[in-house]
């Protein structure tokens, strides 16, 4: 199973902080970001309160200024050749399950791990379950899936890919100069391609599937 953090990865800025702005919550988004980075409230806080200034929204609104964020180049490309190599293919992000979605239908992903907000005729809903912990989450995935931790390659660039990474198989650093992600990760690239990213998987999977 190959795994593909959202923000930063996939998407070269954070997608649902950079769309909020066209939102009229910018302000208030990233009040609490600030909150969380000085410690004075948790992520799993953060973000139940961020996506509870989604409640009203129309999903459509929302989705159509995530599609103006600038993505990393050739994300189909490399998804279908990577499912062409007989790895499953998911997302692993706190982000919504509605955005996973979105990714799923624009890109051909096969799953996905993520924060649970709820859309009901079409508008954001006050059913939110966050995941401030994607180890834990990518465990469950995996565990349900019946694909050993050792068997995943996670690809990510953030402090909370670390977790991920110590608990995978293999994981990939692309776009971070982040001193703590760099040390935990297996491999490092920087790119504006993904194809790039599915060229070493690729590599190192060789002629047996090792990490499938």
């Amino acid at each position: 199973m190959v795994s593909f953090d959202v923000d930063k990865t996939l998407f070269r800025k954070p997608a649902l902080t950079t769309a909020v702005k066209a939102l009229g919550i910018g302000e208030r988004w990233d009040a609490l970001d600030e909150l969380e980075r000085k410690k004075r409230i948790t992520i799993g806080q953060c973000l139940l309160s961020q996506y509870k200034l989604l409640v009203g929204m129309s999903l459509q609104d929302i989705l159509r200024e995530i599609s103006k964020v600038e993505m990393i180049r050739n994300i189909r490309e490399t998804v279908e050749k990577l499912l062409g190599l007989g790895v499953q293919v998911i997302l692993t992000t706190d982000n919504p399950d509605f955005l996973c979605r979105y990714l799923i239908e624009r890109f051909g992903f096969n799953g996905f791990v993520s924060s649970k907000v709820a859309v009901q005729n079409g508008v954001v809903t006050d059913e939110i379950e966050p995941l401030p912990d994607k180890r834990l989450g990518i465990r469950k995935y995996c565990a349900w899936m019946s694909v050993p931790l050792s068997k995943v390659v996670h690809v990510g660039d953030g402090p909370n890919d670390v977790p991920v990474f110590r608990a995978v198989g293999y994981s990939i650093a692309i776009n971070t100069d982040i001193d703590k992600v760099l040390k935990a990760a297996s491999f490092q690239v920087k790119t504006d391609d993904l194809l790039d990213v599915y060229k070493h998987i690729h590599s190192i999977i060789g002629p047996s599937p090792a990490v499938r």
